[in-house]
Protein backbone atom coordinates (compact mmCIF):
# COMPACT_ATOMS: atom_id res chain seq x y z
CA UNK A 1 0.00 0.00 0.00
CA UNK A 2 0.90 3.36 -0.91
CA UNK A 3 2.30 5.95 1.94
CA UNK A 4 -0.94 8.03 0.65
CA UNK A 5 -3.46 5.51 1.10
CA UNK A 6 -2.36 5.01 4.52
CA UNK A 7 -2.72 8.80 4.93
CA UNK A 8 -5.99 8.98 3.53
CA UNK A 9 -7.21 5.57 5.66
CA UNK A 10 -5.61 7.02 8.56
CA UNK A 11 -7.59 10.46 7.81
CA UNK A 12 -11.15 8.88 7.39
CA UNK A 13 -10.75 6.68 10.58
CA UNK A 14 -9.58 9.54 13.00
CA UNK A 15 -12.67 12.06 11.43
CA UNK A 16 -14.72 9.25 11.86
CA UNK A 17 -13.27 8.88 16.14
CA UNK A 18 -13.50 12.73 16.14
CA UNK A 19 -17.12 12.83 14.85
CA UNK A 20 -18.42 9.79 17.17
CA UNK A 21 -16.90 11.25 20.19
CA UNK A 22 -16.40 15.00 20.34
CA UNK A 23 -18.61 15.41 18.02
CA UNK A 24 -21.66 13.23 19.54
CA UNK A 25 -21.03 15.19 22.70
CA UNK A 26 -21.90 18.73 21.14
CA UNK A 27 -24.72 17.65 19.77
CA UNK A 28 -26.34 16.49 22.73
CA UNK A 29 -25.30 19.21 24.65
CA UNK A 30 -27.55 21.34 22.10
CA UNK A 31 -30.30 19.69 22.68
CA UNK A 32 -30.13 20.68 26.25
CA UNK A 33 -30.15 24.14 25.69
CA UNK A 34 -26.74 24.93 27.84
CA UNK A 35 -24.97 27.54 26.47
CA UNK A 36 -21.66 26.74 28.71
CA UNK A 37 -21.93 23.00 27.78
CA UNK A 38 -22.08 23.91 24.32
CA UNK A 39 -19.32 26.22 23.90
CA UNK A 40 -17.62 24.02 26.05
CA UNK A 41 -18.08 20.90 23.67
CA UNK A 42 -17.39 22.90 20.60
CA UNK A 43 -13.86 24.02 22.11
CA UNK A 44 -13.18 20.14 23.00
CA UNK A 45 -14.57 19.21 19.35
CA UNK A 46 -12.06 22.32 17.53
CA UNK A 47 -9.30 20.81 19.66
CA UNK A 48 -9.55 17.44 18.47
CA UNK A 49 -9.20 18.52 14.87
CA UNK A 50 -6.62 20.64 15.29
CA UNK A 51 -4.66 18.17 17.20
CA UNK A 52 -5.43 15.52 13.92
CA UNK A 53 -3.73 18.33 11.69
CA UNK A 54 -0.93 18.38 13.46
CA UNK A 55 -0.51 14.63 14.07
CA UNK A 56 -1.43 14.41 9.56
CA UNK A 57 1.18 17.12 8.96
CA UNK A 58 3.78 15.29 11.13
CA UNK A 59 3.29 12.18 9.15
CA UNK A 60 3.04 13.76 6.17
CA UNK A 61 6.63 14.85 6.96
CA UNK A 62 7.76 11.55 7.38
Amino acid sequence: MRKRDEVENWAVYRAQQILMREGMDLALSARGFDSHTIRAKGKLLAMAIAASLLEASAVAAE
